[in-house]
């Protein structure tokens, strides 16, 4: 029980399931912001799109990057440069709700009755080109219904479709030679990857790049891998 407590702060136990969504629109109000954040700098954004099949208009917020001891584990920026003042068309893959922790974005009140964390975002180029603008790497699990959607747009590819996340907190499992490094190396807590097609029940598997975690000073250490390749956090405030 959490007798005392304002409601808005007793956790919910039962939050609504993040369901996968595909939305295709143009994006106004753009919002981007690049701050300090305790030891590292971060990048984020919002905005609004009118879903052209619905007619429903959706606030569409980003997934935080990651940070993790000395690296960023997500999300990657391919470097294209919309002009976001011309409204552009835009393609969106992710979940309804708010998956960032916490479920809050800054200042915004977030009272939109539509709202999604954007996994994909694309900007058209010519008529129905899609190229990439931001795309999270982070992983963990959705839902049921979600978890194969979002691993589907990047399997079988290389980086910047390349995942992150805990060991133990991924909806696919581990190919036979990732799962022999995990039980070699104990002390790992998360893990560098790429998602491939599989054989088994779930149909997918996560290919190992870095397995990741303390030493016995607390201090992160890349147990497996070159850690050169490693993508460092931005700390130079």
């Amino acid at each position: 029980m959490y007798l005392g407590l304002p409601a808005q702060l007793v956790p919910n136990r039962n939050p609504p399931p993040l369901l996968p969504l595909e939305l295709v629109g143009k994006a106004t109000a753009f919002h981007f912001t690049r701050n300090w954040n305790s030891y590292y700098w971060r990048e984020d954004f919002t905005f609004l799109l009118k879903d052209e099949k619905t007619g429903k208009t959706w606030r569409i917020l980003s997934r935080e990057p990651t940070p993790a001891y000395h690296w960023r584990m997500g999300t990657t920026f391919t470097g294209l440069k919309p002009d976001w003042a011309k409204n552009p068309r835009v393609k969106i893959v992710g979940v309804t709700g708010i998956d960032r922790l916490p479920a809050t974005f800054y200042d915004f009140k977030l009272k939109e009755p539509n709202i999604a964390t954007a996994h994909l975002v694309f900007v058209e180029g010519a008529k129905n080109s899609w190229r990439l603008y931001n795309l999270n790497n982070w992983f963990h699990k959705w839902s049921d219904k979600a978890d194969p959607v979002i691993y589907s747009h990047y399997v079988n590819k290389k980086a910047p479709h390349d995942i992150y996340g805990f060991i133990n907190g991924q909806a696919a499992p581990f190919s036979a030679k990732a799962k022999a490094e995990i039980a070699r190396h104990k002390s790992a807590r998360m893990f560098h990857g790429l998602i491939r097609t599989a054989k088994n029940a779930f149909g997918y598997e996560i290919e190992l790049l870095h397995l990741v975690g303390p030493d016995q000073g607390g201090n992160g250490v890349v147990f497996y891998g070159d850690a050169r390749t490693l993508v460092p956090l931005d700390g130079k405030k």
